[in-house]
């Protein structure tokens, strides 16, 4: 770190408003970048501002964690800050986006349900038990990936990539069916 962001954070530690203030006009657009690449396309839904205030409270409250002495930057540590407040903010949201909005995105009005309902049924037939075990619970049973890891006695990572293929393979099958949508995953 350089002399003058060693003094900012030497003044952040001592509570001191001031040095607040001049991080968060050094580093506001900064912060706000890397929150918007993460947060892109859920605008209408987050605060974007309110998670940028968020970034900058987290490191005024967690001002005595810093160590200089790691090295790295100042840029560096509230560019991993701002990473991580938005990732959570993210994750907190997947649990508010419905199946339908997450895997089919916005299909056409003409659909009805029960021509819907047979689409879908018929697409998850075609999965392994396995992968459309786990959509069923994730999406309709709205388990936890770490419920489910548990459950089935799986390091949580190999859940999440069997997720993810599960969606991926879902996805195909719709697309193949003439059912396309813009990738609203995780």
């Amino acid at each position: 770190m350089n002399d003058k962001e060693l003094e900012l954070i030497r003044r952040l530690k001592k509570k001191d408003q001031e040095a607040l203030e001049e991080i968060i006009r050094l580093f506001h657009q900064y912060a706000a970048a890397i929150t918007s690449r993460i947060l892109y396309g859920q605008a209408d839904r987050i605060d974007m501002q309110g998670v940028i205030n968020d970034v900058f409270f987290r490191l005024w409250e967690h001002a005595d964690s810093i160590d200089p002495e790691k090295g790295g930057s100042l840029k560096s540590y509230i560019g991993a800050l701002a990473r991580n407040t938005a990732i959570a903010e993210k994750k907190k949201l997947r649990n508010t986006v419905s199946l339908e909005e997450d895997i089919f995105g916005n299909l056409p009005d003409q659909f009805h349900q029960a021509e819907l309902r047979s689409v879908i049924l018929s697409a998850l037939k075609e999965l392994k038990p396995e992968d459309r075990l786990i959509l069923l619970k994730y999406y309709f049973q709205e388990l936890t990936l770490q419920q489910i890891a548990d459950e089935w006695r799986l390091p949580l990572p190999t859940v999440k990539s069997r997720l993810q293929r599960s969606r991926k393979k879902f996805k195909t099958i719709l697309e193949e069916r003439g059912f396309s949508y813009e990738d609203h995953l995780l």
